[in-house]
């Protein structure tokens, strides 16, 4: 039991502290850790997955051949 409880005061103390850390910061709001929205991250050329993602799908819509069949591409030497 005594371990219990000294599990939930370290706990409170620990909520109690990121409740204060929060009225303390500027505009009480936590750093934004989204890498769209970070700008050192775009700086270092990082990206999320996502928006690598679509960069790629473009890229390969980009690169394939107006001559492709509309039932797909089996047997098509462009097919990766």
């Amino acid at each position: 039991m005594k371990v219990f409880l000294l599990a939930v005061v370290l706990l409170a103390i620990g909520v109690a502290g990121m409740a204060v850390t929060i009225l303390v910061k500027k505009d009480g709001k936590f750093p934004d850790g989204e890498i769209s929205h970070n700008r050192e991250l775009r700086k270092k050329g990082i990206i999320c997955a996502k928006e690598e993602e679509i960069r790629m799908w473009k890229k390969r819509r980009a690169d394939k051949p107006k001559d492709c069949p509309e039932g797909g591409c089996e047997g098509c030497s462009f097919s990766r």
